[in-house]
């Protein structure tokens, strides 16, 4: 049987964001005793717990997340390992290189990257902030090789001036930020990953429930 690892964040009432979004609110709308159903009202920003970013968010005139291929959403998956990279570390070109080489695989269309941090533990603290983040080497290796998505445990892809998020998504190439339990997929390569979106009309992003299923 198939082994599935749930890869994302709960959403609820002060879920940790991305500086200058507003705190999530899951408010409880309607219940079974007053009205005989229960309900929530849900007021966050697209880019809130587990999402994926669209061309849109960086690129002008981009994909929304509504116009996407489904496809992207999905793919083989690979961990890289970069848990062991300090403070506001650089993930380059090199390094996703050697990891790969390591685990014998060749990436390119189909394929699904994934940086392991460990910064999801760190969520609410002013450490989160703190995570490695992709440079313009990692970022246009990465474009190069025309994968599907690239994502991260961590609040973003990259840091000021942003260079992962303009390289990927100006490639056409979607951003999962804010996964949890990568730790568990480290060296299992081929994993099927998925992670839809809500298909929401000029979307710059969406929150996802992200899986891996792991044969």
């Amino acid at each position: 049987m198939p082994r599935i690892v749930d890869l994302t964040m709960k959403l609820k009432t002060g879920t940790p964001v991305f500086p200058g979004y507003p705190t999530p609110i899951v408010h409880k709308w309607t219940s079974i005793e007053e009205h005989g159903y229960y309900s929530n009202l849900l007021m966050f920003v697209e880019h809130t717990g587990t999402h994926v970013d669209a061309p849109a968010h960086f690129i002008e005139n981009g994909l929304s997340i509504d116009n996407v291929p489904p496809e992207k959403f999905m793919g083989k998956g690979v961990v890289v390992d970069v848990s062991g990279l300090g403070k506001r570390a650089s993930i380059t070109k090199e390094l996703i290189e050697e990891s790969l080489r390591d685990q014998g695989v060749s990436i390119g269309p189909g394929w699904i990257v994934l940086f392991y941090t460990g910064y999801d533990a760190k969520a609410g603290t002013a450490e989160w902030f703190d995570h490695p983040g992709l440079d313009e080497s990692g970022a246009l290796y990465l474009a190069e090789k025309g994968v599907n998505a690239v994502g991260i445990d961590a609040p973003s892809i990259d840091h000021e001036p942003f260079p992962g998020h303009k390289i990927l998504l100006g490639k056409g190439i979607v951003i999962y930020e804010n996964l949890t339990n990568l730790r568990e997929l480290i060296n299992k390569p081929g994993f099927k990953f998925i992670g839809l979106p809500l298909r929401i009309k000029h979307g710059s992003a969406s929150p996802v429930r992200a899986i891996a299923i792991l044969e």
